[in-house]
């Protein structure tokens, strides 16, 4: 079978990630771009951008396990594992976040690489939905919070 639309959305998920997006920086070039120092500030709500990051990447871990048949593995939204505290005190380990990160896009498309279009008809493991629904959100998801993440930026360099 062909994997036409998997390969849109290995696609969607490689140019939003780290490649060269129409609306502008991926998310892994915004990311690189700011001053680590930054990271922590909170000017709306309880959201820092080292908590957006770590948002992001409890989904995708989510998204992982799932494609690896974990049937346990759940995430509730707004759940303790949704919305993981982090507070980043030094360079390092704001790479290190950043490297968690960049592991998980790795990982998921090296499946998706390996799979064809039937694994979009496949239910995720525990759910009532199939990966034809969650896949293609990875990438949303991204963007959503890369949105969050720029304008915190602005606020807290201004």
């Amino acid at each position: 079978m062909s994997a036409n639309k998997l390969n849109t959305i290995i696609y969607d998920l490689e140019e939003c990630f780290d490649g060269r997006p129409w609306y502008g920086d991926s998310l892994m070039g915004k990311l690189d771009s700011l001053d680590w120092q930054y990271v922590n500030e909170r000017h709306y709500g309880k959201k820092s951008i080292a908590v957006l990051v770590q948002h992001i990447l409890n989904w995708r871990v989510f998204v992982l396990k799932k494609l690896e048949g974990d049937l346990d593995y759940d995430l509730i939204i707004d759940g303790p594992n949704d919305w993981t505290e982090v507070n980043i005190t030094t360079k390092e380990e704001w790479e290190g976040l950043k490297f968690e990160l960049k592991q998980t896009q790795e990982d998921i498309l090296g499946i998706l690489s390996n799979s064809s279009d039937d694994l979009l008809e496949k239910k995720v493991p525990g759910k009532k939905y199939t990966f034809g629904n969650v896949l293609p959100s990875i990438a949303q998801h991204d963007i959503y919070h890369l949105g969050q993440i720029a304008m915190l930026y602005t606020m807290g360099k201004s």
